[in-house]
């Protein structure tokens, strides 16, 4: 594990901002492959003869690839080399992304946007984490503002960036998948330059119970919030056992969590007010910029989007 900054030399304020250059770079590629497809997904499902499931699909699997492996690359930054975990989440979301744009049939799609999710979980979780590491408590909301404006940036050019690639006709929509690979690149690199942590090795232990029960509750409850109104009804019987299986994994995941000695989500953090409250603000944020009207899916239907 990386040494924090009270164990070495303080960063400068220049030195802190050429890190934050390849670490914002990796968390813009991993905030606009969420955005840029937003726009060009009619034509995708039709290009691929895929149905209004697929269309769905497409977005819920880099969700629930991306919510479970969060706390897993999370706690690996704890095992091992953070500049390198971040360089590996890269190369997943960079793999992941080729595997899209070269895809054949809405499976082959579905499972490379998932390998994305992985990346991209990869890439939100340990920028936070890298940033933690070479920022002091003090001056972290100093910095607070890149990360924002990061997130703003790709939230409005990424549906932008995605309908100029899909009318442009010798580009495509697989260019929508192409299109943040040479960020990837100049990212990695620029990490490579930049970024220097001291690694200090520690024995700790990965809680798998508690990841693998965390990442099925969320999973659950993400694929019915997904699917229901369309692929079943809200009141159906599928709801009761998703709703009820769902919630039982994460209770079952704050019991192990107060008992395991390294836990994914330490729970102690939550008898902080502050702390809570923030979570609490930080979910509903997430759910008022995630939301979208189930009408939208309807598009899909229409091949010319």
């Amino acid at each position: 594990m990386e040494a924090q900054p009270t164990s070495a030399a303080p960063m400068s304020h220049r030195e802190i901002l050429e890190a934050l250059s390849g670490l914002l770079l990796a968390l813009f590629v991993a905030m606009i492959s969420a955005t840029v497809v937003s726009n060009a997904l009619p034509r995708i499902v039709a290009s691929l003869g895929g149905s209004e499931s697929g269309y769905t699909w497409i977005v819920v699997a880099t969700l629930l690839t991306t919510t479970a492996s969060t706390p897993i690359w999370g706690k690996l930054a704890d095992l091992f080399n953070k500049k390198a975990l971040v360089q590996a989440a890269l190369v997943v979301f960079a793999l992941g992304s080729v595997l899209a744009g070269l895809a054949q049939n809405m499976g082959l799609l579905i499972g490379a946007r998932a390998i994305q999710g992985i990346g991209a979980g990869g890439l939100t979780a340990l920028v936070q984490v890298v940033i933690a590491s070479i920022v002091s408590p003090r001056e972290r909301g100093r910095y607070s503002g890149y990360i924002g404006a990061v997130f703003a940036v790709a939230t409005v050019s990424g549906p932008l960036i995605g309908g100029l690639i899909v009318d442009t006709p010798w580009l495509g929509w697989r260019w929508c998948f192409y299109v943040g690979l040479p960020v990837a690149v100049v990212a990695f690199f620029v990490l490579q330059k930049t970024l220097h942590l001291t690694t200090v090795k520690r024995e700790v232990s990965i809680d798998y119970l508690g990841a693998a029960l965390i990442a099925g509750g969320v999973s659950l409850l993400l694929i019915w919030v997904s699917l229901g109104g369309s692929e079943f009804a809200w009141g159906s019987f599928t709801t009761v056992w998703m709703v009820g299986l769902g919630v039982l994994l994460l209770a079952a995941a704050v019991v192990t969590e107060f008992k395991v000695r390294e836990p994914i989500i330490p729970m102690r953090l939550f008898r902080d007010r502050t702390t809570s409250l923030a979570t609490f603000a930080s979910v509903m944020v997430g759910v008022a910029c995630s939301g979208r009207p189930s009408s939208c899916r309807s598009t899909s239907r229409s091949p010319a989007g």
